[in-house]
């Protein structure tokens, strides 16, 4: 055993990367820690579109990254998280600054801008909608916009609709949402027949949703937002055959495409992942948001030196919108310390990034310490983060951890940290399920 412990040290102190030429790259990695190759890591430049996985047909939406080669005409990802750290730290302040809501991120960045494609109208308008665990409404721009109106498609048009009206209760009247970098979106409400371009989930009669009209600020060209957060103008309130449930499979690379189910086919695609466990949805201060108990987190099997009571005390919001992992800083400071420690056969380069403050130059092939979420009070749950769940790699030749310290008393676990899970929200008993060990497609 004590052999064991020394060649481990070893290992972690002179970097594993430094022996795998020896070893060869299947040999396993010490416990607790992963062997990466970091080109599994980058998106292709072609979309890498599945040919399998399950057959589940009748209830399944697409997802796709914005900023990926699946989605028509996508622009290049930058590798500079600074617009990205501005609105993740516009979207937290609107939560703890409620009634305001945040937008979701719209950045030009790899990890962010997941999409689902849906119909409005008859005949059916195609949109791209950024879906958005965080957003109680769904919205689309219109042709009846005065600013901010260039989107990636047409503007919606609900003139050349026959089922389109604005002239029953719930389906007239104003919206506005004002944020808090002084960006704003005004419209009205209306109602359409909402489908999927391949009919999947059938018509949706009198769909509720908001026509934009006026958007000032840096929402770039997207064409919306389809809404999955709590309240009764959220897209759960409106499908009935969701039956309270809904999941998601965020793709690892943006050059892939995940998948989005609701109904009861979310429980058939839970058991495509080895792994998929349960943990209770909590109350917070922001009403449409899913709250989660983030009782601790490890790195390499050990636990962060915080009390639990920091992290239950200043709640965690679980949001696809949002790209970064956000933690309070006491709670940050002790994972990126944690997590230094156990690269330090690497160089910690300085300055890299604007947002993340733990960046290295690695090798092909590198090993990293397990990231584990812990939820629950009572019932605790271990839910370990995949690879590209922990990194963020803007060069072939660069990973960073893909954490950050959060400028409020807030935790908000975003999307980066949620690829290669399958995301079960089971409304109806008031849980949220985390798949991991999911095949790839």
């Amino acid at each position: 055993m004590a052999l064991i412990n020394k060649l481990i040290f070893f290992l972690v102190y002179f970097g594993y990367d430094q022996i795998l030429p020896i070893l060869g790259e299947n040999h396993l990695a010490p416990p607790h820690y992963k062997v990466v190759n970091i080109s599994s890591l980058l998106p292709k430049p072609y979309c890498q579109e599945s040919t399998s996985g399950p057959a589940i047909g009748s209830q399944k939406l697409k997802i796709v990254s914005r900023h990926g080669p699946c989605f028509p005409n996508a622009k290049t990802p930058s590798s500079d998280s600074e617009q990205l750290m501005n609105w993740d730290e516009v979207r937290v302040r609107s939560i703890n600054k409620k009634p305001k809501k945040a937008p979701s991120v719209l950045s030009n960045y790899d990890y962010g801008g997941y999409t689902v494609k849906i119909g409005l109208g008859t005949p059916r308008q195609y949109f791209s909608l950024m879906f958005d665990t965080g957003s109680p409404a769904t919205w689309v721009r219109c042709k009846s916009c005065t600013k901010g109106c260039k989107s990636n498609n047409p503007l919606y048009d609900p003139s050349v609709s026959s089922t389109h009206t604005n002239n029953k209760s719930g389906c007239n009247g104003s919206f506005s949402f004002g944020y808090h970098d002084n960006s704003s979106i005004e419209g009205i409400w209306g109602c359409d027949t909402f489908t999927h371009d391949d009919r999947d989930i059938g018509q949706i009669q009198n769909f509720r949703f908001v026509c934009g009209q006026k958007m000032e600020g840096d929402f770039e060209e997207m064409d919306g937002i389809l809404g999955l957060g709590k309240g009764n103008s959220s897209v759960m309130s409106q499908i009935p055959s969701m039956q309270q449930m809904f999941s998601y499979f965020i793709p690892i690379t943006s050059s892939r495409m995940g998948n989005f189910y609701f109904g009861n086919e979310v429980m058939d695609r839970s058991n495509d992942c080895s792994i998929t466990q349960f943990t209770e949805l909590v109350d917070g201060q922001c009403k449409e948001c899913y709250y989660v108990d983030l009782i601790g987190i490890s790195v390499a099997g050990n636990k962060l030196d915080v009390s639990s009571r920091i992290l239950t005390s200043r709640e965690t919001i679980i949001d696809s919108g949002t790209v970064i992992t956000q933690l309070p800083e006491e709670v940050y400071s002790a994972l990126r310390d944690a997590f230094r420690q156990s690269m330090l056969g690497y160089t910690l380069l300085e300055k890299t990034d604007t947002l993340m403050d733990t960046c290295y130059r690695v090798k092909k092939p590198f090993t990293i310490p397990e990231i584990k979420f812990h939820f629950g009070k009572e019932n605790t749950i271990d839910v370990s983060l995949s690879e590209s769940g922990t990194l963020w790699t803007p060069t072939e030749s660069i990973m960073c951890l893909a954490f950050a310290s959060a400028k409020d008393n807030l935790s908000i676990i975003g999307s980066v940290q949620q690829r290669g899970m399958n995301v079960i929200y089971d409304l109806k008993e008031k849980r949220i399920g985390f798949g991991t060990n999911c095949p790839t497609y």
